[in-house]
């Protein structure tokens, strides 16, 4: 009886795994499907403010990584 019942629960066992792949996978891609901030809000990183709390005017060290086989790199004073 033993015997007969590894199969069934081995097979219930690995569909409760692949459903539940597939429900994480469904979860990741509903939320790269929406736009905009987490939040909901306008943020802006906090290193971008002077003492003041004001968007700094100085000039920012820019770097764009290029291209998705990253080989081409550019620093942009």
């Amino acid at each position: 009886m033993t015997s007969a019942l590894l199969p069934l629960a081995y097979t219930v066992a690995c569909a409760v795994v692949f459903l539940s792949a597939f429900r994480c996978m469904g979860f990741g891609l509903k939320a790269k499907s929406r736009s905009g901030d987490r939040t909901g809000l306008k943020t802006t990183h906090p290193e971008l403010f002077d003492e003041n709390g004001l968007i700094t005017r100085e000039q920012l060290l820019v770097v764009h990584f290029g291209g998705l086989d990253g080989n081409s790199l550019f620093v942009e004073p």
